[in-house]
């Protein structure tokens, strides 16, 4: 028997399962009872912003080249002679990986091979095979990948943004690095990061629908314990953070591409929080979207109506541990007058009365796409990983989304200073 946490949501009237492994990995496990497809994913907390590290198997601080991360998902994924996605596809299995700035995640979906898919997915994860010769063939097809999105408009406007407000923060560089950075790429290197951050205290296992508890840890459990080698589950994960000023990089960024509909990203810097203020943050700028920026607000209206906007405004924020801003961005043919506009408007409206009607409408059509959601898994796992990645309470979000007030949304708003704020263009050339 395994020593099992309980968490329920009788909101959304779930219940998810937390156990830890004797090798140090976490398991989740969210019961959706009566839900025939089941979600399987193996994440690690290890991602872009990752480059200097203390090396698990030496204890030597090291620094890696921009994108190994994503590199290394890329080769996990890729056997000798075959494709993880092939081998899922020939048993009817849906699958699929991702990195993002803070983890790197492999994930299947499937209704009738939830035991064979599970341990698929540890296999594949559990058996690094690199080589010189297809880290050489990977470096080309990341190469492809990375010009591919240097000539997106919509990545290079928004990258452009980071790279205005940050000045020494990974957060500037591309996922997947630069061919410059990957041309450094090595297997030794390879192995380094997987080791280290592969390591199962490093790791976890999320389940989202109808399954037997006790046998799906026992499954996993058992699949692990294949290729566990137990050489460093007790070594803590040591990560090293640059040094990043308060103050923005640079105000503005314009690049010039060929594009008919100029783009626009307005971000803004702000101080780094915690995990609960992070959630809280996520939910005020939705809410402020709807308020303020969506296609049934006064302001947008009037955009259109100049004819400055034909497309939605987005009011976005992001935040972890290590970096906090808001992105406000949208496309327009005249987008400097668009942004004076928004810039403008963003001063105007921290000094205006929040509309009570319009908030509690907000509000409420957030909390019942919540126990919506309920029904969609994607939605479950999302929360989950928020949980493994920094420990903040399971559902928090809904109680943090109950208890917002008008208050906080103006406080918020008043955080968003004129000299912590960079501008973004990408216009015709």
């Amino acid at each position: 028997m395994h020593n099992i946490q309980v968490n329920i949501s009788k909101e959304l009237g779930e219940t998810t399962y937390i156990t830890k492994l004797s090798n140090g990995l976490t398991v989740y496990i969210c019961k959706k009872e009566g839900f025939e497809k089941k979600i399987g994913l193996f994440g690690t907390k290890y991602g872009s912003l990752t480059n200097d590290f203390v090396d698990i198997t030496t204890g030597n601080r090291i620094k890696v080249p921009d994108g190994i991360a994503h590199f290394l998902e890329h080769k996990l994924f890729e056997k000798e002679g075959a494709n993880a996605l092939d081998l899922f596809s020939k048993m009817g299995v849906t699958s699929n990986a991702y990195t993002s700035f803070d983890q790197t995640v492999f994930f299947f979906e499937t209704i009738d091979k939830f035991e064979a898919s599970i341990e698929m997915l540890v296999k594949l994860i559990k058996e690094p095979y690199f080589t010189d010769e297809n880290v050489n063939k990977e470096q080309g097809i990341i190469g492809q990948e990375i010009s591919m999105y240097d000539d997106d408009p919509n990545f290079t406007v928004y990258f452009n943004a980071l790279r205005a407000m940050y000045k020494n923060h990974p957060i500037r560089i591309d996922i997947a690095g630069t061919i410059e950075s990957i041309s450094h790429i090595n297997k030794e290197l390879l192995y380094t990061c997987y080791n280290t951050f592969y390591s199962p205290q490093n790791m976890f296992f999320i389940v989202v629908g109808d399954v037997d508890i006790e046998q799906t840890i026992d499954l996993i459990e058992s699949n692990i314990k294949k290729y566990e080698k137990n050489e460093y589950i007790n070594n803590d994960i040591i990560k090293y953070n640059v040094e990043e000023p308060n103050q923005i990089y640079k105000k503005e960024i314009v690049k010039q591409m060929d594009i008919y509909m100029p783009l626009l990203c307005i971000g803004y810097k702000l101080d780094v929080v915690d995990e609960y203020q992070n959630i809280k943050r996520q939910i005020m700028c939705e809410i402020i979207s709807d308020l303020y920026f969506s296609k049934i607000s006064d302001f947008y209206e009037e955009e259109y109506k100049k004819g400055f906007i034909s497309d939605e405004i987005s009011f976005d924020y992001e935040g972890t541990d290590n970096f906090s801003h808001v992105i406000i961005s949208s496309s327009s043919t005249k987008i400097e007058e668009l942004k004076k506009d928004i810039i403008k408007y963003i001063e105007e409206i921290k000094d205006q009365n929040i509309n009570e009607e319009n908030f509690e409408l907000i509000k409420r059509k957030k909390i019942g796409y919540n126990e919506f959601s309920a029904d969609n898994l994607n939605s479950s796992y999302r929360r989950i990983i928020e949980h493994a990645l920094y420990g903040e309470e399971l559902y928090s979000d809904i109680k943090i989304l109950n208890e917002i007030t008008k208050e906080d949304i103006k406080d918020f708003l008043n955080i968003l200073s004129n000299d912590k704020q960079v501008i973004s263009i990408v216009k015709e050339k």
